[in-house]
C-alpha cells in the first residue's frame, strides 16, 4: 500500500456520481399513460415515504432532498432544452452526517455553507436548510417498474393537505427513454420536474 504523510494512498479511482436522463409529468390527464405502463413494466416495489425538499428560487438545477430523515442528497440538472432532462445525484449521504460532508454541501450550494457548520442529524441540517430555502415537505406513495433499461414511477404526493399525481420515467441511457418517449407518443413539453413543479405551483 502506498503511504503520504503516514496515510495510506487510496489507490482505487474515485466513484463517479450516478447520473440519468428523465422525464416526468404532472399532468391530470395521464390515465392512459399509467395504463400502459402497469400493462408493459414489471411492478418491482410500492413504499411510502417522507420525502423534504429544501429549493431555492432562481437554481432550479440544484434539487436538495431529504428522505425519510434517513438520506440526504442534492440533484443537479446538467442539461436544459432537451426533450429529456440529465440529472447527477451529486451528494448523498446517510446520519449522522460528517463535517467533510457538510463541507462538500456548502462548496455545492454557497448559499447554505453559513448554515452547516454545527449540523449533524435530520432534525438540524432541516431546520438549518429551511432558514435558506422555500422548504417543502411531501408524503409520497409510489409505485416502480422496470422494463428492460427504463424504470417507471406513479406516485401520490400529498403536501400541505393536497393530493397531486405524477409519473416519471428514468433510465442511465438516453436511448431507452427517448424510445418509450416516441413508442408512447409522450411530449416534451410535459415534462416537469418535481422542482420546478413546486415553485412554479
Amino acid at each position: 500500500m502506498l503511504y503520504h504523510y503516514n496515510r495510506p494512498v487510496n489507490q482505487q479511482r474515485r466513484t463517479l456520481a450516478e447520473r440519468f436522463f428523465q422525464w416526468r409529468t404532472f399532468k391530470s390527464d395521464t390515465q392512459d399513460l399509467r395504463e400502459k405502463i402497469e400493462s408493459d413494466f414489471k411492478s418491482v416495489k410500492s413504499e411510502t415515504r417522507t420525502e423534504k425538499y429544501f429549493l431555492i428560487p432562481g437554481r432550479r438545477n440544484v434539487m436538495p432532498r431529504m428522505i425519510d430523515d434517513e438520506l440526504f442528497e442534492v440533484r443537479s440538472k446538467l442539461n436544459d432544452n432537451e426533450p429529456v432532462e440529465l440529472w447527477e445525484r451529486s451528494i448523498s449521504t446517510s446520519f449522522p452526517m460528517k463535517r467533510t460532508t457538510s463541507a462538500t454541501i456548502g462548496s455545492a450550494i454557497p448559499r447554505f455553507r453559513g448554515s452547516l457548520n454545527s449540523v449533524a442529524t435530520p432534525d438540524s441540517l432541516c431546520e438549518s436548510l429551511q432558514r435558506k430555502s422555500k422548504y417543502f415537505e411531501a408524503k409520497k406513495s409510489r409505485e416502480v417498474f422496470k422494463k428492460g433499461k427504463v424504470t417507471a414511477e406513479i406516485s401520490e404526493i400529498e403536501i400541505d393537505g393536497e393530493i397531486q399525481y405524477s409519473i416519471a420515467i428514468q433510465s442511465t441511457e438516453k436511448k431507452p427513454i427517448m424510445d418509450l418517449i416516441e413508442a408512447y407518443g409522450l411530449k416534451s413539453a410535459d415534462n416537469t420536474n418535481i422542482a420546478d413543479h413546486l415553485l412554479t405551483a
